[in-house]
């Protein structure tokens, strides 16, 4: 009876971390159809309304390894129920912003919140459960986040259209609510033996050079450009280098001088470089060129979020069956067919074109997302499974932040926003063909190494 009970209260509490990391997966991917409404209220052109999103992205890929550190130093359930507590506030305040800076500000915050759900329930997972029950459980874990991302621009899209933008960020309250106490009662704490050290420095030069090299993308102000580009250089070299030396690094560039790793990251990196562009660019295109409503364009979304969420679903039983690189490369592949049709379909009058290449996007997304993570972790023994995953997705939100800011900045060297759409298109498509070869390059020469 007590095993059935200690069962029983595994899951509840897993239903807990569920819901704290499904609403940091959709506050990722809600704010790309409410930006229009952000940028109408706030009388705010796109350069600055943007930071919406990409400052959430930079505060997550500054720090989710950091958020871990404090994790194993101070109590993973505690750090959980602060990040939520943090991400609660944050969203309160969001929803009740009377200014895009301040806006922005509460994003920051929740990025770093979600930074800590992200990292800390997948923590929480591996001491809670046996590791014959540790993959399912993950797999119930990484499906769910699957799903918040997929929904976030649906969900969006609806407040926006129906009720308040605002809403998107207020929802999250009552789900923060039920979160805190299936947690706070079904979970237990848990701290590492070992109580790794803060790279404080590390956070801060990161942050710094991605802070820096956002602004220099999209702000377009001539006295900025003359210091923001070489502060941002000078502050990923010394990011670099103080990573090299450091015991507790943010990313461990060691491990960069495995192929196979390498090509894990070079294809992570742009999965999230392009797909955040397109979640920022289509609903204005939709929008601008098509006179969508913020409901509609919700609804566009469908097709490719859910092929998105049905993809991760079905590859995340099958790609060690088929090999998680093929599928990464298969991904790829629909990715670049994707961005030329949605190249080609700018200019039609009828925005069902876009169903097919919807579909293709999120075929390929889902393709890229659970494998390339896989890719990365088989890098390396089991012991340096934690580093490797807090690296990868490091830089996959860097990706992310950077893509937000070359779609801003390409789209502005252009008159009219349709050419501005169809050449970032057209370059997304260039982009994931040179990253598909790229990436069979440095599998052959791991599996070359293999073999010696």
């Amino acid at each position: 009876m007590s095993t059935s009970i200690e069962r029983v209260r595994k899951y509840v509490g897993l239903t807990g971390i569920c819901i704290a990391s499904f609403l940091g997966c959709i506050d990722l991917t809600v704010v790309n159809t409410i930006l229009p409404a952000i940028g109408r209220e706030f009388a705010s052109p796109i350069q600055t309304s943007q930071w919406v999103a990409s400052v959430f992205m930079a505060a997550l890929a500054a720090f989710m390894v950091p958020a871990g550190n404090l994790a194993d130093r101070f109590g993973r359930k505690r750090l959980l129920m602060g990040g939520l507590a943090m991400f609660g506030v944050a969203s309160l305040l969001a929803g009740t912003a009377t200014q895009v800076c301040a806006l922005i500000a509460y994003r920051f915050v929740q990025g770093m919140a979600c930074a800590v759900l992200y990292t800390v329930s997948g923590a929480i997972i591996s001491y809670t459960f046996e590791e014959s029950e540790q993959g399912k459980a993950l797999g119930i874990l990484f499906g769910v986040n699957g799903v918040g991302l997929a929904l976030g621009p649906i969900i969006g899209g609806l407040f926006a259209g129906t009720v308040d933008w605002r809403w998107a960020f207020l929802i999250n309250l009552p789900f923060i609510v039920v979160s805190l106490g299936l947690c706070g009662r079904h979970i237990p704490e848990a701290k590492a033996a070992r109580k790794p050290r803060l790279d404080v420095p590390g956070c801060v030069l990161l942050l710094l050079a991605l802070l820096a090299l956002l602004t220099e993308l999209s702000v377009d102000l001539p006295t900025f450009h003359r210091w923001l580009l070489p502060l941002a250089l000078l502050a990923f070299a010394g990011f670099i280098r103080h990573e090299l030396s450091t015991t507790e690094p943010i990313v461990e560039f060691h491990f960069f001088r495995d192929a196979t790793f390498r090509a894990a990251l070079l294809a992570t990196f742009f999965l999230a470089f392009a797909y955040c562009s397109v979640l920022l660019t289509f609903p204005m295109l939709l929008s601008r060129e098509f006179g969508k409503g913020e409901v509609a364009i919700g609804m566009f979304l469908l097709p490719a979020t859910t092929s998105f969420a049905a993809m991760s679903a079905w590859v995340g039983s099958r790609s060690e069956r088929f090999g998680p690189s093929r599928v990464v490369v298969i991904g790829l592949g629909a990715f670049s067919c994707s961005f030329a049709l949605f190249a080609a379909g700018a200019s039609s009058h009828d925005a069902r074109w876009f169903l097919g290449p919807l579909l293709l996007f999120g075929i390929g997304w889902g393709a890229i997302l659970g494998p390339s993570t896989l890719v990365a972790l088989s890098a390396f023994p089991r012991d340096k499974a934690a580093v490797a995953m807090g690296t990868s997705w490091t830089v996959h939100n860097v990706g992310g932040a950077c893509g937000i800011a070359f779609s801003i900045f390409l789209m502005g060297r252009f008159d009219g926003f349709l050419f501005g759409y169809q050449a970032l298109m057209g370059i997304l498509a260039l982009i994931m063909v040179a990253v598909c070869g790229a990436h069979q390059v440095l599998r052959r020469t791991a599996s070359a190494g293999l073999t010696r």
